[in-house]
């Protein structure tokens, strides 16, 4: 009898629990926020500042002369300034601007996300939003004018997105800004690299491919297009652009395509396709600029000039004269 009064005690505090969202089975599962996410990294500068006019009444030893004067403060950079990150009405990371007017935001997120960046100059909130690549690095010169009207006050004077290595094998990967320049950073490794089916898109106002093994590595099926209104500049330990297999790689620029690679300077085998157009474009390559096998194409028609230049290998150092 005890036994079941104690079963039926213990059935009715677990009802009660399950009432109030508590857990009877010991143990209880929760949302793991940071699966999957990587850090956005934004560093920032306040280059100038330009307070609220302000009236200021003189002293009667004035007052002839002018009975209002309204100052207008500018500073080249503010420390202080309370700058936070914000997403969904969520506080996710803050700091506070050096003497230089330098701060540092770190966000972890899982794709591409709104944020709201809130400046606190002194009392008075002005804001501006960003939409930001998870894993990436933006490096951002920033102007406030409190002066200005509501929603101008903060101006973007100079921004760089620093992007780590991008990797795909399915679906499509776009990445889509206007009038902003984008650095992919390869760390030593391939900047792009697709396989199987993946498509990757790119359309960037400025797109610098850096400290990469290849620059764009597509294999498979896989489909890569680069485009910008400006120049496209890629820097390569090996082939600067490589195709394999049945991948299809355009890279469109209305400028310059800059190629700089250490082995050849444009490689398609298989049964690839590689297509440049540019108003010039410059492959400077210790191999051949140019390397097609197999039943690949590599199509250059849209280069209005092509500049090929071998880079040079370092010269022998002189042997000492007899003496």
């Amino acid at each position: 009898m005890q036994k079941a009064r104690k079963i039926l005690f213990i059935s009715i505090l677990c009802l009660i629990a399950g009432a109030f969202h508590f857990s009877c089975d010991g143990g209880g599962s929760g949302k793991n926020n940071g699966q999957n996410t990587q850090t956005t990294t934004i560093n920032g500068r306040v280059t100038n500042i330009i307070a609220s006019a302000q009236k200021e009444e003189r002293s009667f030893k004035f007052a002839n002369i002018l009975d209002l004067i309204t100052f207008i403060k500018e500073a080249k950079a503010q420390g202080g300034v309370l700058v936070t990150a914000i997403i969904d009405g969520i506080t996710v990371a803050s700091d506070v601007t050096d003497p230089e007017g330098n701060f540092t935001l770190k966000l972890e997120l899982d794709s591409a996300t709104s944020v709201l960046i809130l400046f606190n100059v002194n009392g008075d909130d002005v804001s501006i939003g960003l939409v930001v690549e998870e894993g990436s690095i933006i490096n951002i010169n920033i102007s406030i004018d409190l002066n200005a009207p509501p929603g101008d006050e903060v101006e973007i004077v100079d921004m760089e997105d620093v992007r780590g290595p991008i990797r795909c094998e399915t679906g499509t990967v776009e990445i889509i800004k206007n009038n902003e320049s984008v650095v992919i950073d390869g760390q030593g490794e391939a900047c792009i690299r697709t396989e199987g089916n993946c498509t990757v898109f790119i359309d960037l106002e400025d797109i610098l491919l850096t400290n990469c093994e290849q620059c764009v590595d597509a294999r498979g099926t896989s489909e890569v297009t680069i485009i910008s209104p400006i120049d496209i500049v890629c820097e390569a330990s090996e082939d600067g652009v490589r195709a394999r297999g049945n991948a299809e790689i355009v890279i469109d620029a209305i400028g310059v395509i800059d190629i700089l690679a250490g082995d050849s300077g444009v490689k398609a085998d298989g049964n690839s396709f590689i297509s440049l157009g540019a108003d010039t474009c410059v492959i400077n390559s210790l191999e051949s600029p140019i390397d097609v096998s197999g039943n690949a194409e590599i199509d250059t028609s849209g280069c209005g000039e092509i500049v090929e230049v071998p880079s040079p290998l370092p010269s022998p150092s002189p042997s000492p004269s007899p003496s």
